[in-house]
């Protein structure tokens, strides 16, 4: 039988989500499940918050447009990174309420919009780019210090944006190139340098291995990079070159090499050659990924490497799990939506809407 809307309700019950009451060990008792950066009716900037019924709540308001969120691992303390251009951070408490104090980018570089903390908690790492060059960096922050600078080291390629800490390695995703001749950086818009994954020895910074864009994918820019149950990562890009929109966007790494995963062509071009977000799900076997140029989310099945199915959201972007089979997805439009994964099929089975227009990425409590 397709997987359909109603076949999904009749196995989820009421809308509150299992799972999204257990907030992570040391977490603030009212902290909402998700944090977002956002944009509030007013046109102002905030930090917006939602819980396990999907209902919005604002957070502190904020001076700039920001980008990614990251929580400490203990729930305790939340960092949010201003958007590309931008030079300033904010750190937050868990619950996105009040910002406790602001630190900057290293001199001449700027902010690519991300940040990691380490699994201990004890460094934070921001991804910034030389002004002038484009070339990519690593810095390694002391939150006890009040985020001040410790060491830093070379991305291993060219605009770096995202960057994790997972499996004993810190990941770089170096974008390379951007869509735009000027995105602030204006180096990015010119090079010819193919975008990579990098992966960096955690206590020396030095590059273990660099997975690069073959020659027939050299408009893609990496962008996102996830972590799998079993140790693995998976990347997400965005293709640079206008109105591109048949190119794979989603790979696994393996053996050093992106494999890129299997779409049908109807549903590759629902994501509008551009993933903004990735998720997994609770149960570790299936990825979201989501398209706001296309206004989609695909769903991925990681048995497989294929897509299982889609949905449609406008201007879509902030993806995060829910539990197993089960996404939350935010759209620059103020929607929020619940979506039910399976094997042979995706389907939205909750909606609320906001007054919270929510920006990039959604970071999720759920374990």
């Amino acid at each position: 039988m397709p997987f359909t809307r109603r076949a999904a309700l009749g196995g989820l019950g009421a809308l509150t989500l299992a799972g999204l009451s257990h907030s992570r060990a040391h977490a603030s008792p009212d902290a909402a499940a998700f944090l977002s950066a956002a944009r509030a009716g007013d046109g102002g900037y905030r930090v917006g918050g939602l819980d396990g019924a999907l209902e919005a709540s604002d957070g502190v308001a904020v001076p700039v447009r920001l980008h990614a969120l990251s929580l400490r691992p203990d729930g305790g303390e939340a960092v949010a990174v201003g958007r590309r251009p931008g030079d300033l951070a904010l750190v937050l408490d868990g619950a996105g309420r009040t910002t406790r104090s602001t630190f900057r980018a290293s001199p001449g570089r700027r902010f690519a919009g991300h940040g990691a903390y380490a699994a201990d908690g004890r460094t934070f790492l921001t991804t910034e780019i030389d002004a002038g060059t484009g070339e990519g960096w690593i810095v390694l922050r002391e939150p006890a210090g009040g985020y001040a600078p410790r060491a830093e080291w070379r991305s291993g390629g060219i605009g770096p944006h995202d960057v994790a800490s997972l499996g004993g390695r810190v990941v770089v995703a170096n974008g390379a190139k951007e869509p735009k001749t000027d995105p602030g950086i204006k180096s990015l818009g010119l090079t010819t340098a193919r975008s990579n994954v990098a992966l960096l020895d955690p206590a020396t910074g030095a590059v273990e291995s660099i997975a690069e864009t073959d020659a027939d994918l050299a408009s893609l820019s990496l962008r996102h990079v996830v972590g799998t149950a079993d140790g693995g990562l998976l990347v997400a890009a965005q293709d640079t070159e206008a109105g591109a929109r048949d190119r794979p966007l989603v790979a696994r790494l393996e053996s050093g090499r992106l494999r890129w995963f299997d779409a049908d062509p109807d549903l590759l071009t629902r994501l509008g050659g551009s993933v903004c977000s990735l998720a997994i799900d609770g149960s570790g076997r299936f990825v979201a990924a989501s398209g706001p140029k296309g206004g989609a989310v695909v769903a991925f099945d990681l048995l497989t490497n294929a897509a299982v199915g889609a949905v449609s959201i406008p201007d879509v972007c902030g993806l995060a799990s829910a539990g197993v089979g089960r996404f939350i997805a935010t759209s620059g439009l103020g929607e929020v939506a619940l979506i039910a994964v399976r094997e042979d099929g995706a389907a939205i089975v909750g909606r609320r809407a906001s007054a919270l227009r929510w920006d990039n990425h959604l970071a999720g409590r759920v374990g």
